[in-house]
């Protein structure tokens, strides 16, 4: 009786130290902080999963330090937006000497996914998506949904974590649509952005995007499609140019000389945010603000 007493204490001591030790082999590392927010907020209560892109570089061509190569070697699961965004993450990933699953979100059952769009004539390029998927509160719920599924799949002892978090997070989602569908309703006025990396928040919430300087980040315009975008912001009398956080570009203020037009600034990735769950949040909510400020 006293062997089977002290057995049985001896297996309720062991059990936190078994379930921590399950949930440091269980690790997690997300390239982007939007995603990164998604994420954490799904993971809260269980661990928590390593950004991988900690500066404000451009996704597009990024160049990896030791501890962000390190992060996605040790982790057991990496979540990823797709090659439309992290275009050096397939050479990363079939370098790593891991047998760590991968998933890019792209792909994720549900999502809406808009075409990219060129610089002219905002015709859309149908064999190119565009891969800021995450600023569509449609793409934010399937997007909670895959991550929930996979790490369920995965860490199934913390399945009803995952399922708790998810539904908590469907209702901020929620919450926050709704808070922004009545901040922006009647915005209809016409607007210029620098980089064009807001179709799914345009679309959600029916902004009216007249054109755009750049179709990528990397790409310079020519001096005569800078003229035609003066000239279109002049005869339509446009008010409002985002740009794309950090820096503001020197063309903006080519592009604003002499004209009665706002520049402001967007932040699409987070650039100037803490991560964390409440990433996403602030992010949406800010470009509402910015927008609503202007137009």
């Amino acid at each position: 009786m006293r062997s089977r007493l002290i057995l049985t204490l001896l297996l309720i001591l062991t059990m936190p130290l078994q379930a921590q030790a399950s949930a440091e082999a269980f690790s997690v590392a997300v390239t982007v902080k939007p995603l990164h927010s998604l994420v954490a907020g799904v993971m809260q209560g269980v661990a928590e999963p390593a950004l991988v892109m900690g500066t404000s570089a451009s996704p597009h061509h990024y160049t990896l330090r030791p501890s962000e190569r390190r992060a996605l070697a040790n982790a057991s699961l990496i979540f990823w937006i797709g090659p439309e965004l992290e275009s050096f993450m397939p050479r990363i990933l079939d370098s790593l000497e891991t047998s760590s699953r991968n998933v890019a979100l792209i792909k994720a059952k549900g999502l809406l996914r808009l075409p990219a769009r060129t610089a002219h004539h905002h015709a859309a390029d149908e064999s190119h998506i565009d891969p800021h998927i995450w600023l569509s509160p449609q793409n934010a719920h399937a997007l909670v949904d895959a991550i929930a599924a996979e790490l369920s799949r995965l860490d199934t002892a913390h399945a009803h974590i995952y399922a708790d978090n998810s539904r908590r997070l469907h209702q901020r989602i929620r919450e926050s649509d709704g808070q922004i569908r009545h901040q922006l309703a009647g915005k209809t006025s016409a607007f210029i952005s620098y980089h064009d990396a807001y179709q799914y928040f345009e679309q959600a919430y029916g902004l009216n995007n007249a054109g755009f300087v750049s179709s990528g980040d990397e790409i310079s315009p020519s001096a005569k499609y800078v003229h035609e975008l003066r000239d279109k912001i002049q005869k339509q009398q446009l008010h409002c140019l985002f740009y794309e956080a950090p820096s503001r570009p020197a063309l903006v203020d080519t592009l604003t000389r002499g004209l009665a037009v706002e520049a402001l600034e967007l932040d699409a990735m987070g650039a100037r945010l803490e991560p964390g769950e409440d990433t996403w949040f602030e992010i949406i909510h800010n470009l509402a603000g910015a927008y609503n400020s202007c137009l």
